[in-house]
């Protein structure tokens, strides 16, 4: 599982250090493809084979699930880790998510994400209003007690 925020420098040829406990979770490698929130999303290879699995469902003829595929797969690149535990991340991606000289690592779960301090700084403020989320989260079952 992967949890917790890292900030971490990205040089120019666009290599990141991974986490320590990231990579070890993700030790095959992973897949980095664009994100739903002007972020990158990381995959351990089991994970996107899931994902990818659970796309294989879904019927082609309509124009949401080829749009669908067209985002995770053709922004998808399979990256494995050079010998200081870095990925280089594609062009094409670190312009997509506005990468440049830093990069936040979040994990969330079955997944990391990667992104700007700018983008990351916005996604932050939406969770700082605790009017707001009191009602917000009320319909998930996040109780923290035992049945």
């Amino acid at each position: 599982m992967f949890f917790g925020q890292y900030q971490h420098s990205i040089d120019p040829k666009g290599r990141l250090t991974i986490p320590a406990n990231y990579r070890e979770q993700t030790a095959d490698g992973v897949f980095v493809t664009e994100g739903f929130d002007h972020n990158l999303s990381v995959y351990s290879k089991d994970r996107y084979t899931h994902v990818a699995n659970n796309l294989a469902k879904l019927s082609i003829t309509k124009a949401d699930t080829r749009d669908l595929y067209r985002k995770i797969f053709g922004r998808s690149y399979e990256l494995n880790y050079d010998s200081a535990g870095r990925i280089l991340i594609p062009a094409g991606l670190r312009q997509l998510a506005g990468l440049k000289d830093e990069v936040v690592i979040v994990g969330v779960g079955d997944i990391f994400e990667l992104w700007s301090p700018a983008a990351w700084e916005a996604q932050q403020t939406r969770f700082d209003n605790p009017e707001a989320d009191s009602g917000r989260w009320e319909a998930f079952d996040i109780t923290t007690r035992g049945e």
